[in-house]
């Protein structure tokens, strides 16, 4: 019998092979830890926008109503983000009392995006250090589109595709979603075939005028540790390679070379 194709939910990723035309609309890393009031307070973030305004100048402060359900809602609550932007607005990071995030939607490498997340760790670790990091994630969204999506069936393996090989262009709307663990944490994934119009994020992946298939694939690790960058890159990395060799198991050569991956 011949062995059953598994998602290569451990084990090393291989090898990056850099697609200069990949469909990647949008990649964004969060870090969670517990709630930091000071950072409601402007005076408290102008050190933090000191280290990273060079590159992120452009500063807008949000504030977000929150109900609470449990316990029992005593009325509306605000919470502050802070959102620093570059000059292309491609790159995006948010400070809040509980998190912060990098966004982007102009990825260019592992490396790069990475070498930038350290950068406004370590911005917060000189200015508003929590004590601690509760959660990470990372998630990145791909959106094949136009003529690449007639030819799908060569792009992506066959387990992928699934039930689409047999209901074929008439299926308007195919999604599969799974939640496994992972390496070093939990994989989440979603992928398969959108209307025009449609998105699974707003916030993320703007809904666009044609059909499109998405590969959503967010690997996080959750557990209480001490707030120290280096050791959040370190499972920054891990993360990123997880989903990297997930997507590397999902996609063929043909996709590669469609993108720019070379012969």
């Amino acid at each position: 019998m011949a062995n059953k194709p598994v998602l290569p939910l451990q084990g090393p990723a291989p090898k990056e092979i850099p697609l200069p035309n990949a469909p990647l609309v949008s990649v964004i890393a969060q870090v969670r830890f517990p709630t930091r009031l000071a950072v409601r307070n402007p005076d408290r973030i102008i050190g933090f926008q000191d280290l990273i305004g060079t590159h992120y100048p452009h500063l807008e402060r949000r504030v977000h109503s929150i109900i609470r359900s449990s316990p029992p809602s005593t009325g509306g609550e605000d919470s502050v983000h802070w959102r620093f932007a570059d000059d292309t607005r491609n790159w995006l990071v948010t400070l809040a009392e509980d998190f912060i995030a990098l966004e982007t939607r102009a990825y260019e490498s592992r490396t790069d995006f990475l070498e930038r997340l350290k950068i406004i760790l370590q911005a917060l670790e000189e200015t508003l250090p929590p004590t601690h990091m509760t959660r990470f994630g990372i998630r990145y969204i791909d959106q094949i589109k136009g003529e690449p999506l007639t030819k799908i069936a060569t792009l992506l393996r066959d387990e992928v595709i699934g039930v689409a090989n047999l209901l074929g262009a008439p299926a308007k709307q195919l999604l599969t979603h799974i939640e496994v663990a992972a390496d070093p944490g939990d994989l989440v994934a979603r992928w398969g075939k959108l209307p025009a119009n449609m998105t699974i994020d707003l916030s993320l992946a703007p809904p666009i005028r044609e059909e499109s298939w998405i590969i959503d694939l967010d690997v996080s690790k959750s557990g209480e540790s001490p707030f120290l960058s280096e050791a959040i890159i370190e499972t920054a990395t891990l993360c990123a390679k997880r989903i990297y060799a997930v997507f590397r198991w999902m996609v063929t050569k043909d996709f590669l070379r469609t993108y720019g991956g070379g012969n």
